[in-house]
């Protein structure tokens, strides 16, 4: 399997990004901090990495770990299209996610 010589490199988008602590369930899509992740493509490539763990990604309450909807991206993200610009940047720059 391709996970096998995988090397898999963890991001808490949360911290990573810079989302407030807490989700106050308003739409906060306004700022799209999943998209920060842009800027670390590069880096993430020539750490030789190859696939990149999300974790946790999706709508919570405050930490990520106590989710509420498995199908909606955290709003204090952004919104699912982001994180499928994410991901198509990382699938381009050769990385799985």
């Amino acid at each position: 399997m391709w996970f096998d010589d995988a090397t898999i490199y963890q991001i808490y988008p949360l911290g990573l990004c810079g989302a407030p602590l807490q989700n106050d369930g308003s739409d906060q899509t306004g700022e799209h901090r999943i998209l920060r992740v842009l800027d670390w493509v590069e880096h993430i490539k020539k750490l030789g990495v190859t696939c990149v763990l999300f974790n946790p990604l999706f709508d919570s309450d405050a930490h990520g770990y106590d989710t509420r909807d498995y199908n909606r991206v955290d709003p204090r993200l952004g919104t699912k299209e982001d994180f499928q610009a994410v991901c198509k940047a990382l699938h381009e720059a050769g990385i799985r996610v």
